[in-house]
């Protein structure tokens, strides 16, 4: 359920985020997944 969010955040990046993709379509999308995966290993251990 975790990656299928963060995939969902991914697409969400894309879209409302253009200045971003403008620049790095690619890496918008794996950071804001890999930020969102780091936040939910964080949780899960704390």
């Amino acid at each position: 359920m975790a990656v299928a969010a963060g995939a969902f955040l991914a697409m969400i990046a894309d879209t409302t985020i253009p200045e971003a993709c403008e620049r790095a379509r690619l890496h918008t999308g794996l950071c804001t997944t890999a930020g969102f995966l780091t936040a939910f290993v964080v949780e899960r251990l704390g």
